[in-house]
């Protein structure tokens, strides 16, 4: 019930603000590639470190790795600490519409018991998911233009 529900919670975004959605995908993209970057930095520093022969403090082409990598850390940290705040805050305003798609779940599993009355309530999710972004589609509110 709860995969339903985040997957009609993404409809309604979708449909109702789109560019809430469009930031969240790209928050995302960006949380992604800031922790592939870090994990590059690391590996390549421990290579360094492990294949660096004499002494560590006299190789300097390693002090320069290192100062890059915690120049690029500290930034990937902040990238990272913004990113977490503002993940909130797209969530939180998502969750303005989780009544929706709870209600929209609720109402696929009832409409699914139905098949138990008579064979031919029969209806399939792809069915429902039409069903439901055409509702979306005629919804009406008074901020909102009627189709």
């Amino acid at each position: 019930m709860k995969g339903l529900e985040d997957q009609l919670l993404g409809r309604v975004i979708r449909s109702e603000k789109h560019e809430l959605e469009a930031e969240r995908t790209t928050l995302m993209e960006d949380v992604a590639e800031n922790r592939r970057r870090m994990q590059e930095l690391e590996d390549n520093l421990l290579h360094r470190l492990t294949s660096t022969k004499g002494s560590l403090v006299d190789d300097e082409s390693l002090i320069e790795v290192l100062s890059t990598t915690k120049a690029t850390s500290q930034d990937v940290r902040k990238k990272l600490t913004v990113a977490a705040e503002t993940e909130l805050k797209i969530n939180s305003a998502r969750e303005e519409f989780r009544p929706v798609a709870t209600r929209g779940s609720i109402l696929y599993f009832l409409i699914t018991e139905m098949s138990l009355v008579n064979c031919m309530y029969q209806t399939s999710l792809a069915q429902f998911l039409e069903l439901f972004d055409l509702s979306m589609q005629r919804w009406c509110c008074p901020g909102r233009q009627c189709c």
